[in-house]
């Protein structure tokens, strides 16, 4: 059973709840004389509003309904289909979370910014922020984007490494290492490598978003 689905049997189970209590209510008040009855029977409507409040809140919270990074739409205020979901809009939200940690992509490279011991990003988005930066590295293949690569501290590498082996991408996260660790770096075969990559970082990047979406 799909998420919409589900909200919609939950949406259904709180209507009957909210009638059910609606009606309880108007036949304590105007059908029942007997104070000990009506002060069940309004129990029993103050139970079922209850309910159906219950029954609101976890088919809208905590079926898809909280706002998710990638979903979330800030004009309807609700979050989009998974199926919806398209790379531009992932790129898009990928830039605005790196924006959070260095004023341009080339300094997240350049200044360590990813190696700082008091890094505050959940290991979740970290797979994403290694595609992304790799990614753009191909989509850009410009010469100070290479030269960013260069200047990388080891640690800066070390990290996208690292995320990338979170997601099992243990064949690049080994590529990279040697490249970074070869004296003197060949920035042309770095270059080579993760242009020839461009189509695979972008894939990879995508699918990790799709997989783990409830994470967001």
């Amino acid at each position: 059973m799909n998420q919409n689905k589900l909200k919609f049997g939950f949406g259904i189970a709180a209507i009957v709840f909210a009638i059910a209590a609606i009606a309880l209510l108007f036949v304590g008040i105007f059908a029942i004389n007997a104070t000990l009855i009506k002060v069940m029977v309004f129990v029993i409507a103050a139970l079922c509003l209850a309910i159906a409040v219950e029954l609101v809140f976890f088919g809208w919270m905590e079926i898809g309904g909280a706002p998710n990074y990638f979903l979330y739409d800030s004009q309807t205020k609700r979050n989009i289909p998974v199926q919806k979901l398209t790379f531009q809009t992932i790129n898009g939200r990928m830039n605005r979370f790196l924006a959070m940690y260095a004023p341009t992509e080339g300094k997240l490279w350049t200044d360590r910014a990813l190696d700082d011991p008091y890094l505050n990003m959940q290991d979740v988005y970290k797979p994403a922020v290694a595609y992304k930066l790799l990614y753009d590295l191909a989509e850009k293949d410009a010469e100070q984007g290479w030269k960013c690569f260069e200047l990388a501290s080891d640690e800066t590498v070390e990290f996208i490494c690292v995320a990338l082996e979170m997601n099992n991408d243990l064949e690049v996260a080994s590529n990279l290492r040697q490249m970074k660790a070869s004296q003197p770096l060949n920035l042309k075969y770095v270059r080579d490598y993760i242009v020839k990559n461009r189509n695979y970082l972008k894939s990879k990047l995508s699918h990790y978003i799709y997989d783990n979406i409830q994470s967001f």
